[in-house]
């Protein structure tokens, strides 16, 4: 028994040791700077790019191992190697990239580019469809990657889940030639989901009038009934929950009250699946894959408490002696 309970201390205190020793590991921090300015970052760069992960780089015990964890920097080497890979030109690469509102520039990490070339090249021709319909509302490149990153931004996991829902129930309208047809039930519905979408993507919308350089709010209500006057330009001006502007598009009076707006809210929505697909393919590929200590504090309480178990056990058996 002696024995047993000295090998069992002896785990115990290693396994502690050396989970302090990690606890107690840092990165230094001319060693970070030096090294995030050889790849042309700022420290504002790193940390935004490890808070898109949940990370900090605490969550890290050497550089080593941020390094390992982060990739390697594109160079023409492996940037040509990546061409080769996917049958791809330089102009193709750019041109792909363009279509979900990003450039070569975005990318430091030639494993993070290869990740979104395999995913952008799988959905080119989704995109080209949902670009060529918001394209025609006014969506801008800048304004689709705005709206990726605020997707991307979200902390619920079920956006995907929840927008293929949403697109579901809407089947039943892109047939519509009319919306000012449509009965009240159904305009009741049509709202319900244009609601679910906006909360489910965290969104907040303002709706204008416009006319010869004038704005004029109007409520979505108003709208769903028909009202705007021939001539009239509407603005619908989409936020985040901070107020910030994330897109604005432009229809004409013909287009909202047509079936039109109808299919381009149901491309909308098809590119909130692609953001929140493109997220779990993004950021799946490269979880956090630093050690954890939660192992070794569970081994050491399991430890410690059967060495309470045996200090009781001995303690009562003199007793009874």
């Amino acid at each position: 028994m002696k024995r047993w309970l000295s090998a069992m201390i002896v785990c115990s205190l290693f396994i502690i040791a050396s989970n302090g020793t990690r606890a107690f590991a840092q990165i230094q921090k001319q060693e970070l700077e030096q090294y995030i300015e050889s790849i042309g970052w700022s420290m504002s760069d790193l940390l935004h790019y490890l808070d898109k992960y949940k990370m900090t780089v605490a969550d890290f015990q050497s550089m080593e191992e941020l390094k390992q964890w982060l990739g390697t920097p594109i160079t023409e080497e492996n940037m040509q190697r990546l061409l080769k890979k996917h049958q791809l030109t330089q102009e193709e690469l750019e041109a792909l990239l363009g279509q979900f509102g990003e450039t070569m520039q975005d990318y430091t990490f030639i494993e993070d580019l290869d990740t979104a070339v395999r995913f952008y090249l799988r959905h080119n021709e989704k995109m080209q469809q949902i670009n060529d319909m918001l394209g025609a509302i006014g969506f801008t490149e800048s304004e689709a990657k705005r709206l990726f990153e605020h997707i991307a931004s979200l902390p619920n996991p079920h956006v995907g889940q929840q927008l293929a829902e949403l697109d579901r129930r809407l089947q039943p309208f892109l047939q519509v030639e009319d919306v000012t047809q449509l009965t009240e039930t159904q305009r009741r519905q049509l709202l319900s989901i244009w609601e679910d979408v906006l909360s489910t993507l965290q969104m907040k919308a303002a709706f204008y009038l416009g006319e010869n350089g004038k704005r004029q709010k109007i409520s979505y209500h108003e709208l769903a009934e028909g009202n705007m006057p021939d001539g009239r330009e509407l603005l619908v001006k989409l936020y985040n929950q901070a107020g910030e502007l994330l897109a604005d598009v432009r229809l004409s009076k013909e287009m909202f009250t047509s079936g039109y707006v109808v299919r381009a809210g149901e491309r909308w929505i098809a590119a909130g699946e692609l953001a929140s697909e493109m997220k779990e393919t993004m950021y799946g590929e490269k979880m956090p894959d630093t050690a954890s200590p939660y192992l070794a504090r569970t081994l050491s309480g399991v430890l410690l408490a059967l060495f309470g178990f045996y200090v009781y056990w001995s303690s009562k058996k003199k007793l009874a002696e």
